[in-house]
């Protein structure tokens, strides 16, 4: 079996987590045995890592709107027809793509939608809602986003996936204060940063010898990096490679996620599986996807910074040990049988 994947979102040189979920369920495919290439519509500057086994290629640089849509779809059709279509996110670009493929190709080649964004409340764009009409079959990475699109049509909830830590990976009990984590894109109205640091100044003068580390870079750098500089016992490391990130994950006691709205969030089930407690706003995925978890959930909005510093004091002492989770379904070789799955149920050939 042949695929081709459109995405959106892809690693590179600029930054080495950009994409690393859609690039997972890809390599779960891989070990499957199924031939792929990848075409990254990221429009980065920065050109896409490769991957082993793959053919992943940059696409145009074009301007946004639809002039730009016959060069994106271009990047796919010259390829060659493939056994099955995946598009990884959807817009204007993406239904102009599949009506281009129809065209070309006919009704025969499968078209798959995997949504990872949430979208704005409301009305979901035009370029979305005929995507998902075209598609033969749509997932989404939890059951809280697959709600979101249900009102097109029928959509399977198919997760992230990710490997099992390494034992030198998993939180160790000490002596000392808390080592409390934040790790996402520094951009401030969906990760709550700026509220979070606010939170932390009146949570230290409380607790000087807890330290806070955060990951992560983006457009408000500008805005964040200062008031991390200004924040007592707070190191900001800016991006780190994945593998980087799950090794820094276990040096620490807590993760805090301070989002207005998450669809999945990987870290949380990653800091689960090493033994840090999970301290989270009630942001929608989180909920639907770590039943049963201990994560402890606050009502607050990401601005109420009194309930923030109330839960942070709250959490465990360091020389404690916290519970391990395990989550064998969002392992690769799961998650990959499972898009296979989808595939051999829409007809896709080879």
């Amino acid at each position: 079996m042949t695929v081709t994947h459109v995405v959106r979102m892809w690693p590179d040189q600029g930054d080495p987590q950009l994409g690393t979920f859609v690039r997972a369920q890809i390599s779960a495919l891989r070990d499957l045995g199924i031939t792929q290439k990848v075409v990254v519509w990221s429009g980065s500057d920065h050109s896409p890592l490769p991957l082993d086994g793959l053919e992943v290629f940059a696409g145009p640089q074009v301007a946004a709107g639809p002039r730009g849509w016959p060069a994106k779809a271009r990047s796919v059709l010259q390829l060659g027809q493939p056994n099955l279509l995946h598009l990884h996110g959807s817009g204007g670009d993406t239904a102009y793509l599949m009506l281009r493929c129809v065209m070309q190709w006919g009704q025969r080649i499968p078209r798959i939608v995997t949504e990872h964004q949430y979208f704005a409340d409301g009305a979901l764009p035009t370029g979305v809602l005929w995507t998902h009409r075209l598609a033969n079959a749509r997932t989404a990475v939890s059951p809280f986003l697959a709600e979101r699109f249900e009102p097109i049509a029928p959509i399977d909830v198919v997760p992230n996936c990710w490997t099992a830590p390494l034992p030198h990976q998993l939180r160790q009990p000490h002596s000392g204060g808390r080592r409390i984590l934040h790790v996402g894109d520094w951009v401030d109205a969906t990760k709550g940063i700026s509220p979070l640091l606010k939170a932390w100044r009146l949570h230290s003068e409380r607790n000087p010898l807890d330290r806070l580390t955060l990951v992560g870079d983006g457009v408000d750098r500008p805005l964040l990096e200062p008031l991390a500089r200004e924040s007592p016992n707070c190191t900001w490391l800016g991006r780190l490679a994945p593998e980087d990130l799950e090794t820094e994950m276990g040096l620490h006691d807590a993760l805090v996620v301070n989002s207005p709205r998450e669809t999945f969030s990987i870290v949380i089930g990653q800091a689960l599986e090493r033994g840090l407690q999970v301290l989270s706003t009630r942001c929608g995925g989180p909920e639907s996807t770590y039943r049963g978890s201990s994560i402890t959930y606050r009502d607050g909005r990401p601005d109420d910074t009194e309930d923030l510093v109330m839960h942070l004091g709250n959490l465990r002492p360091a020389h404690e040990t916290y519970p391990i989770a395990e989550f064998p379904n969002f392992r690769p070789e799961a998650v990959g049988a499972q898009i296979l799955a989808v595939y051999r149920r829409v007809g896709a050939k080879g």
